[in-house]
């Protein structure tokens, strides 16, 4: 006699199309709303729709711990549009003169998660979770805190309290270093695994 298993023994199946990856996927869309306004000047309104790109990268996190549909697929979609609209938004603002932004800070944060999501594709690829570490977090949330401090800075002009500047520069600061600093966490916890691969000498 054959016995079906139950509910509670079955193994859940998750499909990419889920909402998670839509929310991931809405701040996709949200980014390239923001670039336009970037380069259309509207410092005000980019800094509005970057919040809200950034409320959903937290939300999608949530939901998909709370629906219990987080998937390998999902954990690559999420950090890699957070550093596509991360670093496409850093690159617009090296270009406004006032947006305290350089051109190595950029260069640093953009090469930094190139690499970073190169490894975690490795990673996945050969079965292993590589999900976010709390310095590679909190990295991104300097990064935003950073990209927010730069807009406001924008929107506010000539008339911008000193106060404004000072934290823009802070936090583009430790946000390159917290970059720097997650980046080499990354690679350490990534070594004994890619030494697994490689052929002995």
């Amino acid at each position: 006699m054959s016995v079906e298993a139950g509910p509670s023994t079955a193994k859940k199946t998750v499909g990419i199309v889920n909402i998670p990856n839509a929310l991931s996927v809405a701040r996709l869309f949200l980014g390239a709303a923001a670039l336009w306004l970037i380069e259309a000047d509207r410092y005000g309104w980019a800094l509005v729709v970057f919040l809200i790109a950034a409320i959903t990268d937290t939300l999608d996190g949530y939901v998909a711990r709370l629906l219990d549909q987080a998937t390998a697929f999902g954990r690559q979609l999420d950090p890699m549009i957070d550093k596509l609209l991360i670093a496409s938004v850093l690159i617009f603002l090296v270009a406004e003169p006032e947006s305290g932004v350089s051109a190595w800070m950029a260069s640093v944060i953009v090469i930094r998660e190139l690499v970073i999501q190169w490894l975690r594709s490795m990673m996945e690829g050969r079965g292993v979770a590589f999900g976010s570490k709390w310095a590679g977090k909190m990295k991104t949330v300097l990064q935003c805190a950073a990209i927010v401090a730069s807009l406001l800075a924008l929107s506010l002009g000539t008339g911008a309290p000193g106060w404004v500047s000072i934290a823009r520069d802070g936090l583009l600061w430790a946000a390159v270093l917290l970059t720097i600093y997650s980046g080499i966490e990354y690679f350490v916890a990534a070594a004994p695994r890619l030494r697994e691969g490689r052929p002995a000498s």
